[in-house]
């Protein structure tokens, strides 16, 4: 294997690492989860989720912003206590079809840099991550 696809490979497998722990108790709270579909439908408005802390969640909405708690272990998946900002906007409906898809959700899995969210009903939502830019 060359220098480069050794880097490129040990960068990749301390990506998944680093985001399989966030829902495992430990976090990546350099991770920020932009919302791609729900249940194979593009998602127009932007809508994100991180991991703030560990056992904690937050994100944006198309018009507020939220914050949760997620205390089950990877492949697990639980959004509860989902508290939001109250600004109306045009997206309100964009916004409570996020919301109410975020709390259904069950199970966690990822691939490289994309978060699915699953629930038993097969219920999805596809995220991308991508590292947060600090200031």
């Amino acid at each position: 294997m060359t220098q480069i696809a050794s880097l490129l490979f040990a960068a990749s497998t301390a990506f998944s690492t680093s985001l399989s722990a966030s829902l495992g108790g430990e976090f990546d709270n350099e991770i920020l989860w932009t919302l791609l579909s729900i249940d194979g439908e593009a998602f127009d408005e932007r809508a994100t989720l991180y991991f703030p802390a560990p056992a904690q969640i937050a994100g944006a909405t198309p018009c507020n912003s939220y914050f949760g708690v997620q205390t089950t272990p990877a492949p697990g998946f639980n959004a509860s206590g989902v508290g939001v900002t109250q600004r109306l906007c045009p997206a309100f409906g964009k916004e409570a079809e996020f919301l109410t898809a975020l709390r259904s959700m069950t199970i966690s899995e990822f691939r490289g840099n994309t978060l699915i969210l699953r629930d038993e009903s097969g219920r999805e939502m596809i995220f991308v991550g991508v590292p947060m830019k600090r200031n």
